[in-house]
C-alpha cells in the first residue's frame, strides 16, 4: 500500500512538473498521457537518457558542430554572407556580411547594410542590398586527433581565443612550437638556427584548394569589349611594332596579331590549326583590369563601338595592363567596413588550368605553359607524341636560355581531350594533367637567389603564356588563380588590434603602390622604400595561427595584449579545442522567385535596435523554400 502511495504521488508529481514545462504548448490530457506513457516504460526512458549523455560525452570529448560567423577565414570557411551573380559578366562570387551584425548584442544595424559589391572577376559593381543573406558555414570539429597526437603545420583548429578565453576562433596553424616564422612578400619562412629562411610550402593538394580565382575566361567583359576594351586573352607574337593588329601596344614586346590562334566571337575559346602552328604560336593574358569609370563610360556612354581610343577620354590614357595584386572580392563591398581598394601588393604566385582538345599532332608537337615571377619565368612543355613533360626556369636577364629541372611522363599523348593545371606556388612548381599530379619529386621545388632583385618586371604585366606548335588545337575553360597572399602586419603596442587603431600594415602607403600597379619599376621603387618583414618567436608549447582572409583577419600577427602575454601572438597548446575537418551545413540555395525564394511569413527577420527598443526588422534572415548547398559540403583542408 506504501509503495502503491509513493508511486502514484510520484506520479503526481512527474505530471506537474512536465505540465509546468509545457503548459500552454499541449493539452492538458495529452500531457498527462504522456507522463503516463513515461512512467510505464521506465526502460525505454532510461535508455534515451543514456543515449542522450552519450551523445554529450561525444559532443565533449570527440566532436562539436561550429558555426562560423566571421569571413576571417574566407574563402575556405564563410562567415555570414551573400552570394551573388555579376550583371555584366555572370561570374558568382561571395561576399562578406558579418559587419551588419553587432558583435556585441548579435542586432542587425541598418546603417551597416551592404550596398554594393564588386566582382573579382570584371570589377564590375553590382547592386546586393536586397540579395539573400546567409548565416556562416557549420562546421564538424574533431577533437579527437589532438588528444593524442600533435597539431600539423596548415590544419584548421579551433582554438580558445588568448585575450578572451571563452570565445572560439578558427584560423590555419601555419607556426609550430619552438619555431621563429617570418611573413615577407607574401610567403611564409621558418627561420633556421644559422638564421638562413626556409619556405613553407603547402602541400600540393591543399594547395589546389586554396586558390583565389583572378579571371575566368568563361566570364568575359562583354559589355567592355563591345566599346574596343581590349580583352585579356589574345594571340600575340615578339614585335617590335608601336601597337599591334588591334591597336594595343605591345606589353613587354609582346604585340596582338591576327595570325595563330584565333579567337571565337564570344571570346571564351581559342583555336589554332596545324597550318599555323609550324613554329610554336602564343596566347597570352594581359591583366587589364577595368575602373568604375570605365564601367560607367561603357554603359552610360555613346561613343561608336569598338573604338580602340574609347576609354582613354575617362582615363586620360588608353587602358594599361597591371600587376596581379591580392585582391579579395569578399572584402569588397560599400557598406559596413568594406572597401574597394583593399589591393595593392603585387603576387606572382599563379595557378593556370584549362582544357585542351588536340588533333593532327606530327613530330615536333609540344605545348609549353608559362608563368612568370619577376626576373625569371617557368615553363612545363609537354612532348604531345610522347606525353613526357619538362620543367624549365627562364632567367630573364640571362635571355631566353632554359635550365632544364625536371622531367616525368604524363598521359597528354596523341589526339584527344584533357584538362590541365600548372602552378608556380611557394617556390615549387606543380603539373596536373586531367587531374592526376605528375611527379617530378624534389627537383620541382626551386631555391630563389638571394643575389637576384625579388621585383616585378614588364613581363609580369602579361604573366600567363600558352604556346602550341606542330598540332591543331582549341583551348577552353581558361582559369587564372593566385595564392593566399599573407601580408606581413604586425602590432607593437600592448593595447591596440588592427581594427581599433592599432597595428602596422605591410605598406604605411597602399594608395601610392596601386597608383603604381601599371608600372613594375615604379611598384617596386614605392614598395622597396619600405620592404617590411613581420617575425613572430614561439616557445615549446605555442602555435602561430593565420586567416586565409588574410587583409582582414583578426589573427596572431593584429591581436591586441592586454593579458600581458610573453608573446601576443601565440596560441598555447592548451588552448587548442580540435581540427576543423567538413563542413556539413552552408547556406541552403534559395529557389523560385528568380532564385531568391521568399521571406518566411512568421520567422527569419533580423532584430534590430531602435529607439523603441528592439524589434523586428523588415530585412530577412531566411529565404524559402531552399535546397542543400551539395557543393560545399566537403572536408576541410
Amino acid at each position: 500500500m506504501t509503495k502503491s502511495k509513493t508511486q502514484t504521488e510520484c506520479s503526481e508529481q512527474f505530471e506537474s512538473a512536465v505540465a509546468a514545462m509545457l503548459r500552454g504548448v499541449f493539452p492538458k490530457k495529452a500531457i498527462k498521457s504522456f507522463c503516463v506513457m513515461v512512467l510505464q516504460n521506465r526502460e525505454t526512458v532510461e535508455s534515451i537518457v543514456v543515449a542522450f549523455v552519450l551523445a554529450f560525452l561525444f559532443r565533449a570529448f570527440e566532436a562539436e558542430a561550429f558555426v562560423i560567423p566571421t569571413g576571417s577565414m574566407a574563402p575556405t570557411l564563410y562567415g555570414r554572407h551573400k552570394e551573388m551573380k555579376c550583371e555584366q559578366c555572370g561570374f558568382t562570387s561571395a561576399l562578406g556580411a558579418s559587419d551588419e551584425i553587432d558583435d556585441a548584442t548579435g542586432l542587425y544595424m541598418d546603417n551597416m547594410r551592404i550596398d554594393e559589391a564588386m566582382c573579382p572577376n570584371c570589377r564590375y559593381l553590382n547592386p546586393v542590398r536586397n540579395l539573400p543573406v546567409f548565416k556562416g558555414d557549420r562546421i564538424l570539429v574533431n577533437k579527437f586527433p589532438y588528444e593524442f597526437g600533435d597539431p600539423q603545420r596548415w590544419d584548421v583548429p579551433v582554438f580558445k581565443y588568448p585575450e578572451k578565453p571563452t570565445t572560439n576562433y578558427i584560423k590555419r596553424l601555419v607556426g609550430l612550437p619552438g619555431e621563429t616564422i617570418l611573413i615577407k612578400r607574401g610567403d611564409v619562412y621558418r627561420v633556421e638556427d644559422d638564421r638562413s629562411r626556409t619556405i613553407l610550402r603547402k602541400s600540393p593538394e591543399k594547395q589546389k584548394e586554396l586558390q583565389i580565382p583572378v579571371y575566368d575566361s568563361n566570364h568575359p567583359e562583354t559589355a567592355l569589349h563591345a566599346k574596343g576594351w581590349p580583352k585579356r586573352w589574345a594571340p600575340v607574337e615578339k614585335s617590335e611594332a608601336l601597337a599591334g593588329d588591334s591597336g594595343v601596344a605591345p606589353i613587354a614586346g609582346w604585340a596582338e596579331t591576327t595570325t595563330g590562334w584565333q579567337t571565337a566571337e564570344d571570346s571564351r575559346s581559342f583555336t589554332l590549326t596545324a597550318d599555323q602552328a609550324v613554329s610554336p604560336r602564343w596566347l597570352r593574358y594581359r591583366h587589364f583590369v577595368p575602373r568604375q569609370e570605365d564601367w560607367y563610360e561603357a554603359l552610360e556612354g555613346d561613343s561608336a563601338p569598338n573604338d580602340p581610343a574609347y576609354f582613354a577620354d575617362a582615363r586620360s590614357t588608353a587602358p594599361q595592363p597591371q600587376l596581379i595584386t591580392d585582391f579579395c572580392g569578399y572584402n569588397s563591398y560599400v557598406g559596413g567596413h568594406g572597401t574597394l581598394d583593399s589591393n595593392c601588393y603585387w603576387i606572382s604566385d599563379l595557378t593556370l588550368s584549362g582544357r585542351i582538345e588536340l588533333a593532327l599532332i606530327s613530330d615536333g608537337a609540344t605545348l609549353t605553359l608559362e608563368l612568370n615571377d619577376g626576373v625569371r619565368a617557368y615553363r612545363a612543355r609537354i612532348d604531345l607524341n610522347s606525353g613526357k613533360a619538362t620543367l624549365f626556369s627562364v632567367l630573364r636577364f640571362a635571355g631566353e636560355d632554359e635550365q632544364q629541372l625536371a622531367e616525368a611522363d604524363t598521359r597528354m599523348s596523341g589526339d584527344g581531350n584533357y584538362r590541365f593545371r600548372f602552378a608556380n606556388v611557394d617556390d615549387r612548381l606543380c603539373l596536373w594533367i586531367d587531374n592526376r599530379l605528375i611527379d617530378f619529386g624534389m627537383a620541382a621545388e626551386y631555391t630563389v637567389d638571394d643575389s637576384l632583385i625579388p621585383s616585378p618586371q614588364n613581363e609580369d604585366l602579361t604573366p600567363v603564356g600558352i604556346a602550341l606548335s606542330n598540332a591543331s588545337a582549341t583551348v577552353s575553360d581558361l582559369l587564372i588563380e593566385r595564392d593566399i597572399y599573407y601580408r606581413a602586419s604586425q602590432i607593437d603596442n600592448d593595447e591596440f588590434d588592427r581594427f581599433s587603431g592599432g597595428g602596422d600594415e605591410e605598406h604605411p602607403w597602399p594608395s601610392d603602390l596601386r597608383r603604381a600597379l601599371n608600372d613594375p619599376a615604379k611598384w617596386y621603387e614605392v614598395y622597396d622604400a619600405r620592404d617590411r618583414e613581420a617575425q613572430f618567436t614561439l616557445d615549446e608549447d605555442e602555435y602561430l595561427m593565420l586567416g586565409d582572409n588574410s587583409p582582414r583577419s583578426q589573427d596572431s600577427r593584429v591581436w591586441p595584449n592586454s593579458r600581458g602575454a610573453k608573446h601576443r601572438h601565440a596560441v598555447p597548446r592548451s588552448a587548442l579545442v580540435g581540427r576543423a575537418f567538413y563542413i556539413y551545413w552552408p547556406h541552403g540555395i534559395p529557389f523560385l522567385n528568380d532564385g531568391q525564394g521568399y521571406p518566411s511569413p512568421l520567422w527569419g527577420y533580423h532584430n534590430e535596435a531602435t529607439q523603441n527598443g528592439v524589434q523586428k526588422s523588415n530585412y530577412q534572415d531566411l529565404r524559402v523554400p531552399f535546397y542543400p548547398n551539395f557543393g560545399r559540403m566537403h572536408r576541410i583542408r
